[in-house]
C-alpha cells in the first residue's frame, strides 16, 4: 500500500493553490531563497555564511576546516581583481561577471557538490591554470597589480576560480539546511524528463528484459522518480514496482504514475497567480504593466531597456506603464545591500535588488528580467536538493533556455502563451 509522505504537499500537487511556488513551504522552517547558479552572492550573505562556518569550527565540525580553507582560496579571485582595478581607470576595470551565456546546467548533467567534490575541483583548477597564477594563489603575499597574463586570459581564470568560490559558499550554506534540502527531492523531475525524451519508450518497457543493464537501471530509477513525484514514500514505490516487474508490465506502472511527474513538471511553467492591474490592450497586441516610477531616472531607463527589450524579441509590445505617487499597490523596485534579489511572492509587488553591484553588469541585467517574470506570475524552474544516496547536493535547470530556470535562459514562446491565456 502506497503511503503519502505529506498530505499537504500532495494536495498542493493535485489541487494547486495560488500560493507562490517559491513559498510553498512557508508553513515549514525553510531557508532563504537562492538565485540560480551563476548569480553571485552578495558580501553580506558571504559574511553570514562565514559566521555560521565559524560556529561550526568552534563546534569541531570535521568538514568545516576544509570548507574554510577552500573559501579562503576562492576569495582570492575577487581580491586579486580588486587589487588590479585599484590601479586602473574605471573604464578599464576587470569584471568577474561574464556577459557570455553559461550554457545552463541540464538535468542530463546535473551539478553535484559536497566538500570532497568541491576540493577535487579546486585541485584540478590549480593544475589546469597557468603556473603564473597558481603560484600567486598558493602564496601568502600581496597580489601583483599587473596580471601575469593578458587581461582576457587572466579574467577567464579568475572567473573559474570565482565560480568554485560561489559553489563553496552555496554548499556551506546548504549544510545548515540539509534536512530541508533532503525533502526537496520530491520536486526532482528527472524521471519524467528522461521518460518523456526516451525513444520507443512503450516498446522498451514492454521488452524490459532484453535491454542492457544500464538501460534497465536508468528506466527503473526514472519510474521510481515518477512515483516519488506523487509524494509517496520511496520504499513504498519500490515495493509497488516489484509486481509490475514480475508481470513484465512496467508500461502499466508508467501509465499509472506518469501523471504525477507531469503535474510536477507543469507546475514549474504554469502561471497560478496573476496581478489584477496588468492587462492586454484590445486585440492583445500590447501588454500593459503598471509600475511605480522609480525615484532614480537611471533605474527607470534600465527597466525599460531590459524588461521591455526582452519581450520585444517575440513581437510583444510590452509596456511598463509608470505611475507617479499612486495610492494603488502597483509593483515597485528597491535596492538593498546584502540581499538575494527577490520578489515578495509570485505576482508580488516589491522587487528587491542587490545594491552592491552596478545595475548595468550582466548579472544585474539578467536578474531584473528574471525577477520581473515573478511579478507577472512566473515561477522558478531550477531544482536543488540533497541526495542521500550520493551524499551530495544536486542542482539542475528544468529548461536551460528558459529565463526562469537558468542564468543562461531567455524568454520563451511558452511565456507568451501563458500571458495570453492568463491575462
Amino acid at each position: 500500500m502506497l503511503k503519502l509522505v505529506s498530505l499537504i504537499i500532495y494536495c498542493f500537487l493535485i489541487f494547486p493553490t495560488e500560493s507562490s511556488w517559491g513559498n510553498q513551504f512557508d508553513i515549514l522552517n525553510s531557508p532563504p531563497h537562492l538565485e540560480p547558479v551563476g548569480v553571485r552572492f552578495s558580501q553580506n550573505q558571504i559574511d553570514q555564511i562565514e559566521a555560521n562556518l565559524k560556529n561550526s569550527l568552534q563546534n569541531l565540525d570535521p568538514e568545516a576546516s576544509e570548507i574554510d580553507s577552500l573559501l579562503k582560496l576562492g576569495k582570492k579571485a575577487s581580491a586579486w581583481v580588486n587589487a588590479i582595478n585599484a590601479t586602473r581607470p574605471k573604464s578599464d576595470w576587470l569584471d568577474l561577471s561574464s556577459p557570455k551565456s553559461s550554457g545552463g546546467i541540464s538535468y542530463k548533467s546535473p551539478l553535484k557538490n559536497n566538500t570532497s567534490l568541491i576540493k577535487a575541483k579546486f585541485d584540478d583548477y590549480l593544475i589546469q591554470t597557468s603556473s603564473l597564477i597558481s603560484q600567486v594563489l598558493k602564496s601568502a603575499g600581496t597580489f601583483p597589480s599587473i596580471p601575469p597574463l593578458s587581461d582576457e586570459e587572466f579574467i577567464l581564470s579568475m572567473r573559474k576560480l570565482d565560480r568554485l568560490y560561489q559553489a563553496t559558499i552555496r554548499w556551506a550554506y546548504a549544510r545548515e539546511w540539509l534536512s530541508w534540502y533532503i525533502n526537496q527531492s520530491l520536486f526532482d523531475v528527472r524521471g519524467y524528463l528522461i521518460l518523456k525524451d526516451y525513444k520507443n519508450l512503450e516498446n522498451s518497457l514492454k521488452n524490459f528484459s532484453t535491454l542492457s543493464k544500464d538501460e534497465q537501471t536508468l528506466l527503473t530509477q526514472a519510474l521510481l522518480d515518477l512515483c516519488r513525484n506523487g509524494d509517496f514514500d520511496p520504499s513504498d514505490c519500490k515495493t509497488e514496482l516489484s509486481p509490475y516487474l514480475r508481470r513484465n508490465n512496467l508500461f502499466g506502472f508508467y501509465e499509472r504514475f506518469n501523471k504525477y511527474g507531469k503535474a510536477m513538471y507543469d507546475l514549474f511553467f504554469t502561471i497560478k497567480k496573476t496581478r489584477p492591474e496588468i492587462f492586454w490592450s484590445q486585440g492583445k497586441t500590447q501588454l500593459n504593466s503598471p509600475f511605480l516610477t522609480p525615484k532614480d531616472l537611471e533605474v527607470k531607463a534600465w527597466l525599460e531597456d531590459n524588461v521591455e527589450e526582452e519581450w520585444s524579441k517575440f513581437g510583444i509590445n510590452f509596456n511598463i506603464d509608470f505611475k507617479d505617487n499612486s495610492s494603488e499597490e502597483f509593483p515597485q523596485i528597491q535596492f538593498k545591500e546584502g540581499v538575494t534579489a527577490n520578489v515578495n511572492g509570485i505576482a508580488g509587488n516589491l522587487i528587491t535588488m542587490e545594491a552592491e553591484y552596478p545595475i548595468n553588469t550582466p548579472d544585474q541585467m539578467w536578474t531584473i528580467r528574471h525577477e520581473y517574470g515573478h511579478v507577472l506570475g512566473f515561477q522558478d524552474c531550477y531544482i536543488e536538493f540533497y541526495d542521500t544516496k550520493e551524499k551530495a547536493m544536486i542542482y539542475y535547470e528544468v529548461d536551460v533556455e528558459n529565463l526562469m530556470c537558468s542564468r543562461n535562459g531567455r524568454l520563451q514562446q511558452t511565456h507568451v502563451e501563458q500571458l495570453l491565456n492568463k491575462y
